[in-house]
């Protein structure tokens, strides 16, 4: 089951951090390996990958839509490719009227209503199923540190927030891997939502030619105004759901309760009957987010208002000039 991040992560030189820098090195070490081990496979077609070197949510899968939209309105059959983070299935297309979210894991259910979408661990394996698919290109959800695929363009994603954390590898850190390891492969940063933790002041003195994306996800604002003034009982899964909790709050929301749960959790019975009755109880609207609502059981939803979110390019031009390159 998914875990939270612990506080430390978030603090520069803590007890626990320094205690734990040696299985760090040794897990970037093992990253290195398998990177530097893997024979890669090279489709046919162009892969790009949208992933991030901070373990947690970014909003990877709002922008590998977005993306997938841009290929579609320029006449581009785009395929999903995902781990399905969550899910027990491997190697299937997913089918979002048939599958559950404990087959295919959430982020794979949310895909498959845009584009066809392949749950594969094995990369190399799931790029060819998508090239029998007739895809004119691959698009990876995560898998920027998995070395199965060559990637034409690599998107490192960070939240604005949230930054690097306390810069150490997991477990004294957040990231997946050393920061420099990472950036020397990606073809270009993205930066999701305001830049508190000066993601792009750092990168830019480092990489000065590494081009900067930014970005921000935005809500279904026809949705939370039919909420403004109301009582609202608010709850999510997903990386950072004080951003979701913050957001309802902007618009007008009366956010009487909340309850955060870690990223991509998998909601059972008596977590749901709990929080309705809290929020009848509270005479208040129970909502959450997409993300999480693939994640209940059918027969609860209509207890619950579920709130879509979409991503906006704030540079558009650096955005469009990369992917017009992978153009037919």
């Amino acid at each position: 089951m998914p875990i939270k991040a612990p506080n430390f992560w978030q603090k520069e030189n803590t007890f626990l951090s320094r205690l734990l820098l040696p299985l760090g090195r040794l897990y970037a070490w093992g990253v290195r390996r398998r990177i530097r081990k893997t024979k890669p496979y090279e489709s046919k077609i162009p892969v790009v990958c949208v992933g991030n070197l901070v373990m947690g949510g970014v909003g990877k899968t709002p922008m590998a839509i977005s993306i997938a939209e841009y290929f579609k309105m320029n006449g581009m059959k785009p395929v999903f490719l995902t781990r399905g983070y969550g899910g027990g299935a491997s190697n299937i297309v997913v089918d979002p009227d048939k599958h559950k979210a404990s087959q295919t894991g959430d982020e794979a259910l949310l895909l498959a209503r845009v584009a066809p979408t392949i749950v594969d661990a094995d990369r190399a394996r799931g790029a060819k199923k998508a090239e029998k698919m007739g895809a004119d290109v691959i698009i990876m959800d995560d898998g920027f540190q998995n070395p199965q695929l060559i990637k034409t363009l690599s998107l490192a994603v960070f939240d604005g927030r949230y930054g690097f954390g306390n810069g150490h590898v997991f477990p004294a850190g957040p990231l997946r891997e050393p920061l420099r390891d990472g950036l020397k492969r990606a073809n270009a940063f993205v930066v999701v939502g305001k830049d508190k933790a000066g993601i792009k002041k750092w990168i830019g003195g480092q990489y000065e030619n590494l081009p900067f994306i930014g970005m921000h996800i935005e809500q279904d604002v026809a949705k939370i105004e039919q909420l403004s003034g109301k009582k609202v009982f608010a709850f999510a899964g997903i990386g950072y759901p004080e951003k979701f909790f913050d957001m309802l709050k902007e618009y007008g929301c009366d956010v009487v309760e909340t309850r955060s749960f870690s990223d991509h959790y998998p909601y059972t019975d008596q977590d749901m009957t709990s929080m309705i009755a809290q929020a009848d109880k509270l005479d208040a609207v129970l909502v959450t987010t997409a993300k999480d609502g693939v994640r209940i059981a059918p027969r609860f939803q209509q207890n619950i208002q579920i709130v879509e979110a979409y991503m906006v390019w704030d540079t558009p031009d650096t955005m469009c000039a990369l992917l017009s390159a992978l153009h037919r």
